[in-house]
């Protein structure tokens, strides 16, 4: 019974609406009129009835009544005759039709006694004549009756919308929220020129804002507690009102600022007693007595503050940034917002000008020396501008603007240069044997091709602001670097060039590796002359000439036998002939003995220099250093020469080449067999320079002085080296072969290095091969730079053999044995790429968790540090969450979140760790990391996702008012199964019911099987309806997916809960207990991560016994 006047009820409600639409039509289209006039009268008959229909040409109002069997018509307005055939169109229902004399109705004659409905639509009227026995609705109106009226109510109200003004948008207003520990602070943003009026309305506070403001108080919802009852929002095109009712023991103040306006809850002052107060606050006594004056003294009652010892009253100053002086001469000023990084070069006279930069460039008026060849032409990000060098002037560029911060660039033609950085290329090769050449360009930033007069050129701008630049030009076989006042220009000879920044500069290279025959650069000036030097040539070679045992044996007797004063020149040189004869440690201790009983020995330059040359020579170069580097001695050509040496023997290969060049005019004065130990450093210092031609200079004279065999097989390693980096690979390697297998000891480990990494280069050696061949030489190989570049090496080989664990042990293992050497340094630099590229690129996609773990916590050192090293923290995260490992996952954020992140991003990665911890059943401390992390301003889709986490939280916690209130608004099917579930879980079943139902409202109507989750919905609704106990829910429910769920696996369970009385049954209350006790946070984190993909952590790995149950398959549900 109440089901079906359910339905009755709803289906009047269209017929109720039209009528009022087609009242609004009528009084809105039809205007008044003198009289109506019938325009037509038709009937027509139906199954079971008969209609007549009556048109006016305006709206008339038509009663009827039956009297007797006359159908009785009436008009309210008179309506001229009209010829009429209702008697001929129904003759089953009228047999005669009579029109009334004054116009003003119609009679009709009926066949049989019948019920009468009238409808009426605009100009038309329907009347319809029933049977006594008719049930149910009357017959509707026509569907093109409908339209038209359909149609004509919305021009009618489109009319009504035009002529009256469209109010304007309100503008948002979030209401934001701050706690902090004694209060609670309600604010608004709002522009000076907006109207705010404070009202007090009992022991709430009113805020009113006149105009079109709209409130958004989402950000407060679920927080409000304990400072606020009630929070309510109001808003219409008056305006927007805000209504604060504090919670007992608190009073609301508020304040309007420039800013905005702001309410405090703060906690109600206590009146307290003096004595209350006194206990409170014991130093009361104390204080009061420190401030009063003592009446019998005639001290002051208050002394002079007295400064602080050691403090300033000037705040430190910064420290300055040294400012570029401009060179005297006229510019032009190209200002911009920030200052981009630039690049000048010169190239056949003309001086080329490029700025990084995305804004439009213009050229500024200036001197006509300075005129541009052309209008500004942007190549992608860059700008290029090129000028005709004057003559006799220098193009230099310098920053203006302030010296911290300069805001542009200048460019200068004048007769001298600004201070600047001069650089050079310096040989970079790889592990593979691929050869590179760098610059060291400081603040390197992009890097663009140029198309000029024909020639390509490869540009690297510089950021500045002191410029740097290629002083001279440096040839290339494969390229040419261009003089250039900042930044790197880069002539290309070769097709496949390879121009790019790197952190530390420029590289250049080719896939294949350069061709390069060393720079041709001009023999630096040599150092001032020297007249004697301390190795002189004639008695050197002298002592080494004949019986040197007898000589040695005369001069140690002289020594011996010579008085206490002569024995400092006869001991001098013993000395020297020791050194001569290779006999470094016997020199050594004779010049000790002689510095040490004769005081005037110990200030000559020779015996310091010499006692240097023999500590190098044993190896102490630690001592030979802190000698050299004397203030005595630091000027003097020859020992330039040995610090170069020392250089060299210490891997500083830049500095030794630019001492043995230094220092050519000293070498050839020396003895041969000094000269064929200094030119192999020398020819290697080359050879890391990149000087080929030097290096076989160095070589060729080294070889022609007939060296013993340890430095022959050195030299003829060096030679291969130089063969290997100018291609000829089969010459090489058969050198290396050869020195592998006969040379001296140091000399065959490098060959047998070298060989196995250039074969491996030119696949020539398979990876495994070359890994056991070096594997074999670093167990048999230790000590020195050899062991230290087979273990990068190694390295090396590892990453391409993706063995990562050894590459970062190999890394760590020479920062144990070399850690300061540029090898180990370089390679610990390669370990922290490798760690970076594992956990935020694309090498780490086939890394398994387990592994990717273990590598972590066993290498974590080698993470970067800042943005880059949270992100792997935060990728790692979601590992251990795979895993299982939710405490873990959940400390590695907490530090995040404590120690490393402030601001939206930390807000961010507290959504992240309030997650994992509801997946490890911790609501509370989701719950308090999520308030801890709080912001008013957050991005909207950051906002939302913490909201429904937080829901989320206070529903485990059984706040269930306050989690529907944190969401209260919020739309989305996350939003709605959240809500579902708060409701489930807070038993409120009824609710819980609907709010299921409503998941799946549109599922019955696609006549299509419903899937697991739309399953599972309408159980639970089942399940909530029969525990609330709501017949009427649970018969609509069956009503709609009756059909549905008969054709599922789930058709016995759905028929076993929405039978009658189900609730009582045994099956029931089974069902029901497993439904109430599943957990629900599966189903709502699957919907947060399709609404938050980013942001959300992956699905929890399964223990053993889920796995295990999980392969079992699913259970047969009861029923």
């Amino acid at each position: 019974m109440g089901l079906g006047a359910g339905i009755a009820t709803r289906r009047r409600r269209p017929l109720a609406g039209l009528a009022a639409a087609s009242i609004l039509a009528g009084l809105v289209l039809c205007g008044p009129a003198d009289a109506g006039r019938l325009t037509s009268a038709a009937g027509t008959q139906a199954e079971r009835y008969g209609r007549i229909a009556l048109s006016f040409d305006t709206a008339v109002t038509v009663k009827a009544r039956i009297s007797g069997a006359v159908l009785v018509i009436t008009f309210s307005e008179r309506s001229p005759a009209f010829a009429e055939r209702l008697a001929a169109q129904m003759p089953d229902y009228v047999s005669v039709v009579r029109r009334d004399p004054d116009g003003a109705g119609l009679r009709l004659a009926l066949q049989r006694p019948y019920r009468v409905n009238v409808q009426s639509a605009g100009e038309t009227t329907f009347i319809d004549l029933l049977p006594l026995d008719w049930a149910g609705l009357p017959p509707p109106l026509p569907p093109e009756i409908v339209a038209e009226l359909f149609a004509r109510t919305q021009a009618a109200e489109a009319a009504l919308r035009a002529a009256r003004p469209k109010p304007p948008e309100p503008v948002r207003l979030p209401l934001e929220l701050a706690l902090r520990p004694n209060f609670m602070r309600l604010s608004l943003r709002l522009p000076e020129s907006a109207t705010a009026r404070f009202e007090r309305d009992g022991a709430a506070t009113r805020l009113d804002l006149p105009g079109a403001w709209r409130i958004d108080d989402t950000a407060t919802r679920g927080r409000l507690k304990p400072a606020v009852a009630a929070l309510s929002v109001e808003g219409d095109t008056a305006g927007a009102r805000l209504l604060v009712t504090p919670a007992d023991g608190y009073e609301v103040t508020h304040t309007r600022d420039a800013d905005g306006v702001t309410l405090d809850l703060i906690p109600k002052a206590r009146e307290t007693k003096p004595s209350e107060a006194r206990a409170a606050d014991p130093t009361a006594d104390v204080k009061t007595a420190a401030v009063e004056p003592n009446p019998s003294s005639g001290a002051p009652a208050t002394a002079p503050v007295q400064p602080v010892a050691g403090a300033s009253a000037k705040p430190p100053a910064a420290v300055a940034r040294a400012a570029v002086i401009r060179p005297a001469g006229p510019g032009l000023v190209f200002p911009f917002e920030r200052m981009p990084a630039a690049a000048l070069f010169e190239r056949a006279g003309i001086a080329t000008l490029v700025f990084e930069t995305p804004a439009p460039v213009s050229v500024p008026s200036g001197d006509p020396i300075l005129t541009p060849l052309g209008p500004p032409v942007r190549t992608g990000g860059f700008v290029t501008l090129r000028f005709p060098v004057p003559r006799e002037r220098l193009l230099d560029l310098v920053p203006v603007g302030p010296t911290e911060a300069p805001t542009g660039w200048e460019l200068v033609a004048g007769t001298d240069l600004a201070a600047s950085e001069s650089l050079s290329a310096v040989r970079n090769a790889g592990a593979n044997g691929r050869l590179g050449v760098g610059v060291k360009l400081p603040s390197p930033g992009g890097a663009t091709w140029l198309d000029l007069d024909g020639e390509r050129i490869g540009v690297v701008t510089g950021h500045g602001p002191k410029p740097a630049g290629i002083a001279k030009r440096q040839a290339f076989v494969d390229f040419e670097l261009l003089p250039s006042r900042q930044g790197i220009a880069v002539l290309a000879q070769a097709d496949d060039l390879l121009v790019r920044p790197d952190l530390d500069g420029v590289s250049i290279g080719r896939d294949s590796g350069l061709a390069v025959s060393g720079v041709a650069r001009a023999t630096d000036a040599p150092l001032a002359a020297v007249a004697d030097l301390a190795v002189d040539r004639g008695p050197w070679e002298a002592s080494r000439r004949g019986d040197v045992r007898e000589l040695l044996r005369h001069q140690l007797e002289a020594v011996t036998e010579a008085s206490r004063v002569a024995r400092g020149p006869l001991r001098l040189t013993l000395a020297r002939s020791f050194l001569a004869n290779g006999l470094s440690i016997e020199a050594y201790g004779v010049l000790k003995v002689a510095v040490a009983e004769d005081p005037v020995l110990a200030g000559q330059r020779d015996v310091s220099l010499l006692i240097a040359i023999a500590a190098a020579r044993m190896g102490h170069t630690g001592e030979a250093r802190r000698i050299l580097e004397s203030d005595g001695l630091k000027s003097d050509p020859e020992v330039r020469l040995w610090q170069g040496y020392l250089d060299a023997l210490a891997g500083q290969w830049a500095k030794a080449d630019g001492a043995f060049r230094e220092t050519a005019g000293i070498l050839e004065r020396y003895p041969d067999d000094l000269q064929i130990l200094l030119r192999s450093a020398a020819a290697e210092a080359a050879i890391e320079a990149g000087d080929w031609d030097s290096a076989s200079r160095h070589i060729t004279l080294a070889g022609a002085r007939f060296p013993e065999r340890p430095l022959r097989d050195r030299l003829a390693l060096l030679r291969a080296r130089i063969d290997e980096v100018t291609g000829r690979t089969t010459v090489a390697l058969e050198s290396y072969r050869r020195l592998a297998e006969a040379g001296d000891g140091p000399v065959a480990a490098d060959a047998a290095l070298r060989a196995a990494i250039l074969a491996h280069a030119s696949a020539k050696l398979p990876l495994t091969e070359a890994i056991d061949r070096i594997e074999t030489l670093s167990l048999t190989w230790h000590g020195d730079e050899i062991e230290t570049r087979a273990i990068a090496a190694l390295a090396n080989l590892y990453k391409e053999a993706g063995r990562w664990r050894q590459a970062f042990t190999a890394a760590r293992r020479a920062d144990a044995l070399r850690g300061q050497s540029p090898i180990a340094r370089a390679l610990h630099d390669s370990a922290l790429a490798l760690f970076d590229e594992l956990y935020l690129g694309e090498r780490g996609a086939n890394l398994s968790g387990v592994e990717a773990l273990a590598l972590y916590f066993d290498f974590k050192d080698y993470a970067p540090i800042g943005r880059r090293g949270d992100e792997i923290v935060r990728r790692l995260s979601d590992r251990l969450v795979e895993l299982d490992l939710l405490d873990s996952a959940g400390d590695l954020l907490q530090h995040q979140v404590d120690h490393r992140l402030a601001g939206p991003a930390r807000a961010e990665v507290a959504a992240r760790l309030a997650t994992i911890r509801l997946m490890d059943e911790k609501p509370l401390a989701a719950l308090q990391v999520l308030d801890a992390t709080y912001l008013p301003e957050l991005p909207e889709d950051l906002r939302r996702a913490r909201a429904l986490l937080r829901a989320r939280a206070l529903s485990d916690l059984s706040r269930t008012d306050l989690a529907l209130e944190t969401i209260e608004g919020e739309p989305g099917a996350d939003a709605a199964r959240l809500r579902a579930d708060i409701l489930w879980t807070g038993r409120r079943w009824r609710e819980a019911g609907e709010a299921h139902e409503t998941l799946v409202s549109e599922a019955w109507r696609q006549r299509a099987p419903l899937d697991d989750k739309e399953r599972t919905d309408v159980l639970r609704a089942a399940i909530a309806y029969g525990l609330a106990g709501e017949t009427l829910s649970l018969e609509r429910l069956r009503a709609k997916f009756a059909d549905p769920m008969a054709d599922s696996i789930d058709a016995r369970t759905f028929a076993l809960l929405t039978q009658p009385n189900a609730v009582r049954t045994a099956g029931f209350r089974e069902i029901a207990q497993k439904a109430t006790s599943a957990e629900t946070l599966r189903s709502f984190l699957t919907e947060y991560r399709k609404r938050y993909p980013d942001a959300a952590v992956p699905e929890r790995g399964k223990r053993e016994g889920e796995a295990r149950a999980d392969a079992q398959g699913p259970a047969t549900p009861p029923g």
